[in-house]
């Protein structure tokens, strides 16, 4: 019977271990076939990025280089506050052992005013008059345990200086990285400030080129070819992701990926009867940009017109569309969680002014985004 038992256990471990090597198997075919759509989609973007004006490759490259450094100073910046935590708690430690050493010293002062109090003459009179055995033997037990309390209270007073001695030495450790990553946090700074600078003379420059309507009707058809496309292909290589469960019984509760006005609302016409499929929000260069749900990450790239643009997909047909990023943090594959951090609001594409651009897809048709967010 345990025989029988043994094996039909070993029959049900194989057969688990099979459906999660299927499942397993099932998962990595999915990606595979999704990299390859997009490395063929990606081909054609590049090719059309050849096209593209000596000024628009000036920009798109600077842009690049921008996110780069930016997400390198947001790397800083968080080392920044774990350094400074750290320095806080030993400080906090390094002033707990301080008040319990003035605690120790004055608990020995007291004990040593005490033993001299009693004074050594007391105790060889004691012992030359002992008519009162009982009470000098009580006292004798007075004198060992001051002894031993004094020299508990001593050890106990040492620890606590060796203890002080690290805290002393680690806090000056983190005092120093502290210092070295504020010294790199000030060269970056200063790298971004000066591709800022740069970047808002190739955006003038670009606006005076690009002057002519006719040029400007072109060059916005072929900007939403282009997304569109991007788009598009993301749809062909994902249909549905069973493990997002989309957006609809999100409706209306969504929050804002930012906090700013509306500039361009959903459905204005644009040159050239093209349309706003999305809206751009008002906000600061470097305000965090957040996922409006969770999601996975199928975009993660420069487009004309819309610079650094994050595409997530939600499941079921649902994605969103996040433009003109300054950079961009997390990398094509990865999920994110709602509400976590996945840009930096920038003027990435072109604008004058630093803003997100923002859009919901539904099976690829975009929806006014408005209502989805209370």
């Amino acid at each position: 019977m345990a025989r029988w038992l043994l094996l039909a256990l070993l029959w049900s471990l194989s057969a688990n271990a099979m459906q999660q090597s299927a499942d397993q198997a099932e998962t990595e075919a999915r990606l595979e076939a999704i990299a390859a759509e997009l490395q063929r989609r990606q081909a054609a973007i590049e090719q059309r990025a050849k096209e593209l004006s000596l000024t628009e490759k000036e920009l798109r490259l600077l842009e690049l280089q921008i996110s780069t450094v930016t997400s390198e100073l947001n790397a800083t910046r968080n080392a920044l506050r774990q350094t400074q935590s750290r320095i806080d708690e030993l400080q906090q430690q390094q002033q707990q052992l301080e008040q319990r050493q003035q605690q120790q010293l004055e608990l020995l002062a007291r004990q040593l005013d005490m033993a001299y109090r009693m004074g050594k003459h007391d105790l060889i009179k004691l012992m030359l008059n002992q008519e009162d055995p009982a009470r000098f033997e009580r006292l004798l037990g007075y004198y060992g345990y001051l002894n031993r309390a004094r020299l508990a209270e001593v050890e106990e007073l040492k620890t606590i200086q060796q203890e002080l001695t690290q805290v002393a030495s680690e806090l000056e450790q983190q005092r120093e990285t502290l210092a070295e990553q504020q010294q790199e946090q000030r060269v970056q700074q200063g790298i971004v400030q000066e591709q800022q600078r740069e970047q808002q003379q190739l955006i003038t420059r670009l606006q005076r080129e690009q002057a002519a309507d006719k040029q400007r009707i072109n060059q916005l058809r072929e900007d939403q070819e282009a997304l569109e496309q991007v788009l598009g292909a993301i749809i062909a290589a994902l249909r549905d992701e069973p493990r997002l469960d989309g957006l609809q019984a999100l409706k209306g509760q969504l929050s804002w990926p930012v906090q700013g006005r509306v500039q361009q609302v959903f459905g204005k016409p644009r040159s050239g009867g093209v349309t706003w499929k999305g809206i751009t929000i008002e906000a600061a260069a470097g305000t965090p940009v957040t996922a409006i749900a969770d999601g996975r990450v199928l975009f993660a790239n420069w487009l004309r017109g819309f610079g650094l643009v994050l595409v997530l997909d939600h499941g079921n047909g649902y994605m969103s569309l996040y433009g003109h990023n300054q950079t961009i943090l997390p990398a094509v594959g990865e999920t994110v969680r709602r509400n976590e951090t996945v840009a930096l609001v920038g003027q990435s594409g072109g604008r004058s002014e630093p803003g997100l651009y923002l859009e919901i897809r539904v099976k690829g048709d975009a929806v006014n985004p408005t209502p989805w967010f209370r």
